[in-house]
């Protein structure tokens, strides 16, 4: 591998992202009635979490539009994550780095020696525990939306990381609600 890996949003699937976020803020309105009459009474409280759920997402997903900057980068220096903070941690700071699936969604999650020393500046740190709760990691990389592929990241991890002589860790798949190494 040479130079750096980079990865930065895919206008395309984020767009393809915000058609599923609209089209769900839709049947949320549909449910909670306010076109018409409810579907079915006492479920207008479904249709208006959709309708907040949904619609802060794509709100969300349409910002990340007009944003070209780099989402994440990693190279010899360490793994940056735009989404978690400014900051890139270095390798030295990293204890273990696995791989946590769900369905057919893979995720990077990271344990860091010091995670206090990494705290997040975005709204990625909000969901820090529940995402904690999940993986046991203290930082989860996601790659949805992105023009480069978990594959590459991956690859990239192990190249870099191999260079600080600490291997990565074996994947970790989710079955259900418990966590067993692949």
């Amino acid at each position: 591998m040479t130079g750096v890996f980079v990865a930065r949003n895919s206008r395309w699937r984020l767009l393809l992202l915000l058609l599923g976020g609209v089209a769900f803020v839709v049947l949320g309105i549909w449910l909670a009635g306010i076109a018409r009459q409810p579907l079915k009474p006492g479920v207008e409280w479904i249709g208006w979490l959709s309708v907040l759920f949904f619609g802060a997402c794509s709100i969300l997903i349409f910002t990340r539009l007009f944003d070209n900057r780099d989402q994440i980068r990693i190279s010899s220096s360490g793994l940056y994550y735009r989404q978690w903070s400014e900051q890139t941690i270095p390798w030295e700071e990293i204890v273990e780095i696995s791989v946590w699936q769900f369905r057919r969604q893979r995720f990077i999650v990271l344990r860091l020696v010091r995670p206090d020393r990494y705290p997040s500046t975005n709204f990625t740190g909000k969901m820090a525990g529940a995402n904690r709760m999940l993986t046991g990691g203290d930082i989860t990389v996601n790659l949805t939306g992105l023009d480069r592929g978990f594959d590459e990241a991956w690859a990239a991890i192990e190249y870099y990381r191999g260079a600080c002589r600490r291997p990565a860790s074996p994947p970790l798949a989710l079955e259900g609600f418990g966590r067993h190494r692949v």
